[in-house]
């Protein structure tokens, strides 16, 4: 429920406490608390820290935005178990005292606006994830994000020490919550091997071409999971041997199968359009993009400009397969054939069977709408179901 729900806003009006179901749930919970969020990768990165400190052997409950309520936890969970919990926007806008002793950012990019009305508000109950952080606590940040950068600059709230994680060994992010100065890097890539800050000292984890997850994207949320766990006591080796074996998310940039020739994936999970831009960098050859669902808010001209030269054809469906079409009418007009040919089709099964007509062997279909679901569907999960689905159909005609 939106602050701009009847109720909700009379009860500000009046000095009502709200609480978030993270809030409430926390209030029950003794347990240490690994707490992601950021626009993008929070579902991978939540799910590959939990698996590292479950394949550790250490105690862990993953809940959060990731489908398991937070307040399914309290008397159903060790105490010594670490909570490790996505948490969205949404979740976080009306927490009072929650304290991760881990919290991570991984970036920021437009999302949401429908619901925080502004980049400026969605940002801000982003950050509420580090506001009642202590000395003793960790708030770890992407080094290499601009929208990041730009909010560490204005200053990070709480009083928790910053760790940064980079592909670069200079990054912009630097100092404790709140204050600019020197910082840590708490895990970064150097000679083409990750590492990380452990208990131990600086320690080599594995190549970068023997990481499971597949994507430039998939770097940084390794590396986030990384310097989360060292932080959290996991050694080196443990850390290293869930990164090259972790297999993904379903719905993010998942293989539902390969048509004649034609690897089919699943990015259901790309709600906006930063998650769209990066699911192409896990792919080099040719691809058909299928865009399009219910609006958020976000301009999509940044699509239509970061697709030229790396998509064969987008395919553009649903509720905002206008507002899509304008603006890649709108880059055609300023750059001519350079601009990223489009096709607008009524929905997924007419968009699945114009793919299979026209792509040919080696090619990539890759549905990452960029979108929200909810024109058609329940949620991002019902869209790559009916996707996977109607590709298993199709391999049933061969």
């Amino acid at each position: 429920m939106p602050n701009s729900s009847p109720v909700v806003a009379a009860a500000l009006s009046r000095g009502v406490a709200i609480w978030s179901e993270v809030e409430f749930a926390a209030r029950f919970l003794q347990n240490r608390w690994l707490a992601i969020t950021g626009t993008n990768g929070k579902t991978t990165t939540t799910e590959l820290a939990g698996q590292i400190l479950r394949d550790a052997g250490r105690p862990v409950e993953v809940a959060g935005n990731v489908g398991r309520a937070l307040a399914n936890l309290p008397g159903a969970i060790e105490p010594g178990a670490v909570v490790v919990a996505e948490l969205s926007s949404f979740q976080l806008e009306h927490i009072e005292r929650f304290r991760p002793d881990v919290a991570v950012l991984l970036n920021l990019t437009e999302d949401h606006i429908d619901r925080h009305g502004s980049y400026t508000g969605y940002v801000a109950a982003k950050l509420r994830i580090f506001e009642n952080q202590a000395p003793g606590d960790l708030a770890l940040v992407n080094g290499d994000d601009p929208g990041v950068a730009a909010a560490v600059a204005a200053g990070l709230p709480g009083r928790g020490r910053r760790g940064t994680f980079s592909l670069s060994p200079a990054t912009p992010c630097s100092g404790a919550a709140g204050e600019a100065g020197a910082g840590s890097l708490l895990a970064g890539v150097t000679g083409g091997v990750l590492w990380a800050q452990t208990a131990a000292g600086r320690e080599e984890l594995c190549p970068l071409a023997a990481l499971a997850l597949k994507g430039e994207h998939n770097v940084a949320n390794s590396l986030a999971a990384a310097a989360a766990a060292a932080a959290l006591g996991v050694s080196a080796s443990d850390i290293a041997a869930t990164l090259q074996t972790f297999p993904g998310v379903v719905h993010r940039l998942q293989v539902v199968g390969v048509v004649d020739g034609v690897t089919w994936v699943n990015d259901s999970k790309a709600t906006n359009v930063d998650a769209a831009l990066k699911a192409l960098t896990a792919y080099s050859g040719p691809v058909y993009m299928i865009l399009g669902g219910s609006l958020k808010g976000a301009s999509f001209d940044p699509l239509a400009m970061g697709t030229e030269g790396r998509v064969k054809q987008a395919i553009l469906i649903g509720a905002a397969a206008g507002a899509l079409r304008t603006a890649f009418e709108r880059r055609r007009a300023a750059v001519g054939e350079r601009a990223t040919p489009f096709v607008a089709l009524p929905d997924l099964e007419a968009a699945v069977a114009h793919a299979a007509a026209a792509a040919a062997p080696g090619d990539v279909v890759l549905l990452s709408p960029a979108c929200a679901s909810f024109d058609r569907y329940r949620n991002f999960e019902h869209r790559g179901e009916h996707f996977a689905a109607l590709v298993e159909r199709l391999g049933q005609r061969r």
